[in-house]
């Protein structure tokens, strides 16, 4: 009774928040053939991977993805403000050579070919991982510096589980979650619906203006809605389907920088989401059969201008079949098919659009320690030619004892980008651009060394990556902008991550860090003879790294998150830059267990030293701010 009432308390808080509102093998026999379920990383030996920290993102979980990676990763976030439109850059590319995929299928905008990560709620993610580097062969269009990978959960614990969560912050944030699951023995469904809203209207320094005096900041409130549903069925021990759905609706101000007027801009996005799997086992491996619908509106508006709204369906389809032969060769064939249909105000008419493309993901064990991969994918895109993507790479243990285990790993692979329907289908584009193409070189090596309770992992990575027929939009003539493929950029850096574990009695302490130095310059161009050439790009810092420290006692934990962004040059000629900042965010909770019922609560302070920075130049940040979570789980 004691938990009804201390969740009755809660949920009090919640809902009334909630009402205010997706022989070849010959006729030799086949032996000892396993069955695996495809995993990025099976058919990625040699590239550098990364997985966020489950515990952080539980911790997070009223966060947006661009929160998330912008305090565990050292991958660069452009963000236009507190809430605002945030973007992804890896290894020194643009925001769209990063392909994002949730549960295996690109959930990019076709559009602009790069999707918008502060509409991302991490509340409905089971994992969040990156994959670094061309990877085309393995995601396909898109996947040119580096990818997102994104999973909601495919099963759910047998019984009832409840969970609520209610934080409440500064600048009038407030964000409510409900959701639960109950599990059979063969089925299983799970649901959640959340409801974030904040004002922003935090006080900052205005550099632009004479004296730099104190401002508050307007026009940028945010609202987000939505929900997911999850549902998983297991017919037979050999077969399984899942069925995922996740739909937000938000409608939020657009943050004005310092130096422009006020115009009332207006951004309404709702996102609609649904896939299906169904998965087969037999004796000569698995077979998957995935289908996707994604229903993606966006409309713009403000004081100077009608509203323009764009909206656009998008259907896959994906067949693919994997088996293992002797416990050593690894081998998934498949096809996948997407069709794109839209209205967009700006465009002539709809346009709708059918790719589709054919792959081959092998690896081979050669022996305990050494492992192979080579994959392959060719896409069909109407009127474009895009480039056959392999890739090849390895991962050696050359080391490996009862503490210790060193693996050297390398990888080359292509990768490639379609042009965008905005590049082709605008009033002003161009529909002869040829697809984008990239080559990325890797080396590296990972250590990890485990002794009673402490254990410790490293990794360092070398990398080259060569952009050809970059596409940019460039004015021709007055103010009149077109795309074109314009140039060649080179980047090459070091990506550097260290992981630190200890326990001992009642205490357990983790240390995570992140670094990573990119240098990304533009080696030639096609059309313009003055551009200058080997500069920094506009916006890429030469040096950023995260680290996190968390400390935990029996029921209490204390958590220090810092993270680091050099300077970004705003101009071509890098004669401005804005200046490099670093940021620190600490949080502490405890947990409370009474029965089956768990309650915790989570303090967090943000900009803890008040530092005044910006992301992108002219465009404010909050500084110190605070958010209190109390949240309740029934297992």
């Amino acid at each position: 009774m004691r938990c009804v009432s201390l969740l009755s308390l809660l949920l009090s808080g919640i809902l009334p928040a909630f009402a205010q509102q997706p022989d070849s093998l010959g006729s030799r026999k086949l032996h000892e053939v396993e069955i695996i379920a495809r995993k990025p990383e099976t058919f990625a030996a040699g590239s550098r991977q990364t997985s966020i920290d489950s515990t952080f993102l539980k911790n997070n979980r009223s966060a947006s993805l661009a929160e998330i990676l912008q305090n565990a990763t050292p991958v660069y976030v452009k963000t236009y403000g507190q809430g605002m439109l945030s973007s992804l850059a890896f290894r020194g590319t643009s925001a769209s050579h990063t392909a994002v995929l949730w549960n295996g299928f690109n959930i990019s905008l076709p559009t602009v070919g790069q999707l918008d990560f502060s509409l991302i709620p991490v509340s409905g993610l089971e994992t969040v991982a990156l994959q670094h580097g061309s990877a085309g062969s393995n995601f396909g269009s898109g996947a040119i510096g580096g990818s997102v990978l994104l999973n909601s959960a495919e099963s759910f614990a047998p019984g009832l589980k409840v969970q609520a969560q209610q934080d409440l912050g500064s600048f009038g944030r407030k964000y409510s979650n409900l959701g639960g699951s109950y599990g059979w023995e063969k089925a299983g469904v799970a649901t959640s619906v959340f409801r974030n809203s904040v004002r922003n209207d935090f006080a900052f320094i205005n550099t632009a203006k004479f004296g730099k005096p104190e401002e508050k900041q307007q026009n940028a409130a945010v609202e987000q809605r939505g929900f997911t549903l999850n549902a998983n069925w297991k017919p037979s021990e050999k077969s399984n389907l899942n069925w995922q759905n996740w739909y937000t609706d938000q409608e939020n101000e657009v943050q004005p920088n310092m130096v422009v007027a006020n115009t009332h801009a207006m951004m309404q996005n709702r996102n609609l989401r649904s896939t299906a799997v169904w998965n087969l086992r037999s004796g000569f491996g698995q077979t998957s059969v995935r289908g996707a619908f994604f229903h993606d509106f966006m409309r713009f508006s403000d004081d100077n201008q009608p509203a323009s709204d764009t909206d656009i369906k998008t259907y896959q389809a994906q067949a693919e079949h994997g088996f293992i032969i002797r416990g050593k060769l690894n081998l998934n064939v498949g096809a996948d098919l997407q069709y794109f249909s839209g209205e967009v105000d700006g465009y002539k008419e709809p346009v709708s659009e059918l790719r589709n493309s054919v792959f081959a993901l092998l690896r081979y064990d050669l022996f305990e320690k050494l492992h192979l991969n080579l994959n392959y994918r060719q896409a069909f895109v109407p009127g474009f030619d895009p480039p056959p993507v392999p890739s090849i790479g390895f991962l050696y243990e050359f080391i490996q004892t009862e503490k210790n285990t060193v693996r050297w790993k390398g990888n080359i692979a292509r990768g490639y980008r379609v042009p965008t329907l905005n590049d082709r289908y605008w009033p002003t584009g161009n529909e002869n651009l040829r697809p984008e193409d990239s080559w990325n070189y890797e080396t590296g090596l990972q250590h990890r060394f485990s002794k009673n309770h402490f254990t410790s992992e490293a990794e360092i990575t070398a990398y080259a990556l060569h952009v050809n027929n970059w596409i940019q939009w460039l004015p021709t003539e007055a103010t009149i902008w077109t795309p074109q493929n314009l140039k060649k950029v080179n980047a090459s850096g070091l990506e550097f991550s260290g992981k630190i574990t200890y326990r001992f009695s009642s205490w357990n302490l983790n240390l995570r860090g992140n670094y990573a130095y990119t240098r990304s310059v533009q080696k030639a161009s096609y059309f313009i003879s003055d551009e200058p050439l080997n500069k920094q790009l506009v916006y890429t810092p030469l040096h950023t790294a995260s680290a996190l420290a968390g400390l935990g006692y029996k029921t209490w934990l204390l958590n220090l998150n810092g993270t680091f962004t050099g300077e970004r040059f705003t101009d071509a000629e890098n004669e401005i830059a804005l200046p490099a900042f670093m940021l620190f965010h600490v949080s502490g909770s405890k947990t409370l267990e009474i029965g089956k019922c768990r309650f915790q609560v989570i303090g967090h302070i943000n900009n803890l030293t008040n530092t005044v920075y910006q992301n992108l130049q002219y465009y404010a940040m909050p500084g110190r701010n605070y958010n209190v979570s109390l949240r309740f789980n029934l297992d």
